[in-house]
């Protein structure tokens, strides 16, 4: 028996006769798909009987009644939702929206909850540096405690007003740094991968938009030996005769020893 022809023109919102048609239309395509495999099933049973095993008949045994069981699961599904009014269809999709509206919202705290982290530890090591440069100066007023509670006050300020999360990273870090009087200095941070990220995306706002870090410096090649270039067996010769002692033929001119006096 040849299935019913599933290709299905658009469906009318404002036909429910219509709605009804396809959904008993879907119900039986899903029931004759769900006959033919109970008769494979019943193939696979008697090739079982007759002791044929040229393949592997547990695995197709298997594999047939998933598809059977998720047949049948999609069957009862659609039979659920064609029993539910209106009002439990729109009151089911509310809460999906709101579940996913959630779940969003709880990702956006996720992220402003990293970025803040990523905040304080930047400002933190601002503060680790400055504190050692004034230490190393002799300079007695700077108070590390007090510049720790104050940074704790920025974070909660910058949180209230949801800039974590809306802000870059860089620009949050220059702007408490800026308030607690700290030298911000981009190279500080210029490995971190949140200041790498916004040096190859240029933010707005970010100082990294426009900062570029400083080449390292060239190192230049090693090169050999000038006495080892004139005469190639000067190594072998001097772990034989380090301090150049040993005695050369009058005609060939004597090599300079490298051995201290």
């Amino acid at each position: 028996m040849a299935p019913p022809d599933a290709t299905l023109p658009p469906i009318s919102a404002a036909d429910p006769q219509d709605r009804q048609s396809r959904h008993g239309m879907r119900l039986r395509l899903l029931e004759i798909a769900a006959e033919r495999g109970i008769e494979l099933l019943d193939r696979v049973r008697d090739r079982a009987r007759a002791g044929e095993e040229e393949e592997n008949l547990g695995l197709t045994y298997a594999r047939i009644t998933k598809a059977l069981r998720q047949t049948l699961m999609l069957h009862a599904k659609f039979e659920d939702d064609a029993d539910k009014s209106a009002e439990q269809k729109e009151a089911e999709a509310a809460a999906a929206r709101a579940a996913e509206a959630q779940r969003a919202a709880q990702a956006q705290a996720g992220r402003k909850a990293h970025q803040k982290r990523q905040v304080k530890r930047a400002v933190k090591l601002a503060m680790d540096v400055a504190f050692d440069t004034a230490e190393a100066r002799g300079e007695p007023s700077f108070d590390y405690a007090e510049l720790h509670v104050d940074l704790h006050e920025r974070l909660d300020d910058y949180d209230e007003y949801s800039d974590f999360g809306r802000l870059p990273v860089g620009a949050v870090v220059e702007n408490i740094c800026c308030v607690l009087g700290i030298e911000f200095d981009p190279a500080l941070w210029e490995d971190e991968p949140w200041a790498v990220a916004e040096m190859a995306g240029k933010p707005e706002g970010s100082p990294y938009a426009a900062w570029e870090p400083e080449a390292a410096p060239e190192t230049a090649p090693e090169t050999a030996n000038d006495d080892d270039e004139d005469d190639p067996g000067a190594s072998a010769e001097d772990e034989d005769d380090p301090y150049g002692l040993a005695e050369e033929d009058d005609d060939r001119p004597r090599r300079r020893s490298r051995a201290p006096p």
